[in-house]
């Protein structure tokens, strides 16, 4: 069992950005890895993965409200307008101006061009400010974090018990 846990990295979305992490106690107790879950040092390392998720999740919150604030004059899709935020900092590209303003599949506003412009430049700048690119950087960063801690400790955890 612990090998096959290992090969499958069973994992989770985070809502919104779209990012995989491995999967916590909750998400276990409810696969076929739940017996695993009897092993105090694996438990206790999956502690570690519900927390830095939190984390995430919180980060995620507090983009989700920098956001609003910044565009509460403008009608964007919120979710999607977090999504390519994250995206263009962490991963670049650009947004796509048409009819509405799209990044990958996701369309974050639609309406006249001069308002579609203004929140092209909001956008823009958005890209440059320290916070949101602080708090962009976090949420990747421990992204990155869970699963060094999947291929170290887990896997450390499984074998010691």
């Amino acid at each position: 069992m612990e090998k096959e846990y290992l090969e499958d990295k069973p994992s989770m979305d985070i809502n919104i950005i779209e990012i995989n992490v491995p999967c916590g106690i909750h998400c276990l107790e409810n696969s076929k890895y739940r017996d695993l879950l009897k092993n105090e040092n694996f438990r206790a390392q999956l502690e570690v993965v519900d927390s830095l998720t939190d984390l995430i999740n919180t980060n995620v919150d507090t983009l989700k409200r920098e956001l609003e604030d910044i565009f509460s004059n403008y009608n964007v899709n919120i979710y999607n307008l977090i999504y390519t935020i994250f995206r263009l900092i962490e991963y670049g590209g650009d947004v796509i101006i048409g009819n509405g303003i799209k990044y990958n599949d996701k369309i974050i506003a639609e309406g006249n061009f001069e308002t579609l412009m203004q929140i092209y430049k909001k956008i823009e700048d958005i890209r440059k400010n320290s916070n949101i690119i602080s708090i962009c950087d976090e949420i990747r960063y421990l992204e990155e974090a869970l699963w060094e801690h999947f291929n170290k400790n887990l896997r450390r955890s499984l074998y010691e018990s």
